[in-house]
């Protein structure tokens, strides 16, 4: 079970790209990086049918082709810095911003390092019961880290301003008044 979470841990930032741009295209938002929307759109189908054929599969196989994508996506990474300079990668949707640059360029290739690491060592994977349990429990933290908050930090920001307003007055109620720890 720890190689198939390692092996999670590794699909992690695909998942979450795939997300992330998903929850873009859901809003009709056009991708916001420099490659064009139709390349970008193959690229995530791309990630989330290497994800999706790695939980249903479970073989080691799926995970070298997601160690494959990665060393493609480091190296096209390197490629375009070099050609292109720091553009904006559109890597995480429109939610957040990255950057084309070599540490990306790197940790791509870390990954698919890392991705290819554990699919040699692997174990047999669990049942398909657990598998897409250990995945969708993933998808749920991801999705709330890369669409939830971004869009909650600005809510909660204006809600703040908002309530200062009303500070003064509410404090003039002694009953609403936390109680003294010390009496």
């Amino acid at each position: 079970m720890t190689s198939y979470l390692l092996a999670v841990l590794a699909c992690a930032p695909l998942v979450a790209s795939v997300l992330a741009k998903s929850w873009d295209w859901v809003w009709g938002e056009r991708p916001r990086g420099i490659l064009s929307a139709p390349v970008d759109h193959t690229l995530t189908v791309v990630q989330a049918l290497a994800c999706l054929a790695f939980v249903l599969s479970g073989a080691v196989t799926a995970l070298y082709a997601v160690s494959v994508l990665y060393a493609v996506m480091g190296l096209a990474v390197l490629w375009l810095r070099a050609r292109r300079g720091r553009a904006d990668c559109g890597c995480w949707g429109r939610s957040r911003s990255g950057r084309l640059g070599y540490p990306l360029g790197l940790a791509n290739l870390a990954l698919a390092a890392f991705a290819c690491g554990v699919a040699y060592t692997a174990a047999p994977p669990p049942d398909l019961a657990a598998r897409v349990l250990v995945f969708g429990a993933t998808i749920v933290v991801l999705f709330h880290a890369m669409v939830i908050m971004p869009v909650y930090r600005p809510v909660l920001r204006t809600y703040r301003e908002r309530a200062d307003r009303y500070r003064p007055w509410f404090q003039g109620f002694p009953d609403l008044r936390p109680a003294d720890r010390d009496a």
